[in-house]
């Protein structure tokens, strides 16, 4: 199974450590249309459905215990307001093969009630490693 990750899901974060781990068994650059931001006072970034390109890494993984980042990311259910990101479906450019793949995609939820773009920030790059490096 693959899941692509942006974030602090990718390797070399807290949370890849943490939830993913041993369970990678291939790691590949890839990127999603969309534009990231830090979010104020968070170790973690937010993907917007806005023009752009985002980086991160499509990551093939055996036992992973994908329900622990669904709650993790705050993803309580397709369409519940009160996901923090919703689990989207999108066309994923493979950067090291050139395919295209459509993986599952946490993107940030813009219509929860928390939600403000007064606490985010833009990241140029679109790279949260490069950001956070």
């Amino acid at each position: 199974m693959k899941i692509f990750v942006y974030g602090s899901l990718r390797e070399g974060f807290f949370n890849f450590n943490k939830y993913i781990n041993s369970a990678a068994k291939k790691i590949e650059l890839g990127e999603v249309i969309g534009k990231l931001y830090a979010i104020k006072d968070q170790e973690y970034p937010a993907l917007l459905e806005e023009d752009g390109i985002v980086i991160g890494e499509i990551i093939t993984v055996e036992n992973c215990d994908l329900k622990a980042i669904d709650n993790m990311e705050n993803y309580f259910g397709e369409n519940n307001p009160n996901n923090e990101y919703n689990k989207i479906k999108k066309e994923i450019k493979n950067l090291e093969t050139g395919e295209i793949e459509i993986l599952d995609v946490y993107v940030y939820n813009t219509t929860n009630p928390k939600f403000s773009y007064n606490n985010l920030i833009p990241i140029a790059s679109g790279d949260w490693k490069k950001y956070k490096n």
